[in-house]
């Protein structure tokens, strides 16, 4: 019996295993008006937001860094920047906050530094293209 079990423990161990293949998955998913783009690993979201059915960018589309801190909220119509924007540091203090009219500054815009301390507040009477 021991003979018997030794041989059958002998065969099993020299059975190698198959490598475990990894599954495909893009890094970015279209799927009913709603775009999702992942970081490497599908470990965490880079972008989202949701597309009208030109393809373009509406509504609020969000950006976050590989930690999860959300980067950006920033808000389009038609694939403009229209509404309200809020770009933050990689610590999430805020950048700078400001409001778009189809792609042109309009409003009070401020300016912070990384600690949260304010620098500047710039007022647009005007539109005022984004340089691009």
């Amino acid at each position: 019996v021991f003979a018997l079990v030794f041989a059958v423990s002998c065969e099993n161990s020299n059975v190698k295993e198959e490598p475990k293949k990894e599954e495909f998955r893009p890094l970015i998913v279209r799927k009913d008006g709603q775009y999702i783009e992942y970081y490497p690993g599908h470990k965490q979201i880079k972008m989202k937001g949701r597309e009208d059915a030109d393809g373009n960018r509406a509504g609020i589309w969000k950006l976050f860094s590989q930690d999860g801190v959300e980067l950006s909220i920033t808000v389009y119509t038609k694939g403009k920047k229209d509404g309200h924007i809020v770009v933050r540091y990689p610590n999430g203090m805020p950048n700078y906050v400001g409001e778009y009219v189809m792609d042109e500054r309009v409003g009070e815009w401020k300016f912070y530094a990384e600690t949260g301390e304010l620098l500047e507040t710039i007022v647009y009477d005007e539109p005022t293209k984004e340089n691009k």
